[in-house]
């Protein structure tokens, strides 16, 4: 018999790890490894847009359509595992790249709210909803 916290850490590592490949696959453009994190009915819904895109077809799709350039940071994962099945919460930056040598930028920061499902292949996430703060530079500062 498996020891139960020893379970619960694997499952947290492995949607830990599933998190970390949705982010550089995304980062790099990788339209299919990223829409592979995702069930083939996996959904994102951007919610500060009004936006899902459902099925890995979407998903690649979208993914394609950003390009290269961009660079998550997910942080302070809260991970609750039933079963077959989990939820995530945890923070996002988001960082504009450069290709020259200027440093990046803060984009974004935001949220993820993650439902996920144990497949024979692994933890693949069936819903991510992200909730994006006001982008930064979308609005001009004022100065009391």
């Amino acid at each position: 018999m498996s020891d139960p916290t020893g379970t619960k850490f694997a499952d947290w590592q492995a949607i830990r790890e599933l998190t970390a490949t949705y982010n550089r696959c995304f980062d790099r453009s990788d339209a299919a490894g990223w829409a592979g994190t995702f069930l083939e009915s996996g959904r994102l819904e951007v919610i500060d847009q009004d936006v899902t895109y459902t099925g890995r077809d979407q998903l690649s799709e979208f993914c394609r359509s950003r390009g290269w350039g961009i660079l998550h940071m997910t942080l302070d994962p809260e991970v609750t595992v039933d079963g077959d099945h989990a939820a995530q919460r945890c923070n996002l930056l988001m960082f504009r790249r450069y290709e020259g040598h200027e440093g990046p930028t803060l984009l974004a920061t935001g949220r993820y709210s993650d439902t996920l499902v144990r497949t024979p292949e692994g933890w693949r996430f069936d819903l991510r909803a992200v909730q994006l703060d006001t982008r930064l530079g979308a609005r001009e500062e004022v100065s009391p």
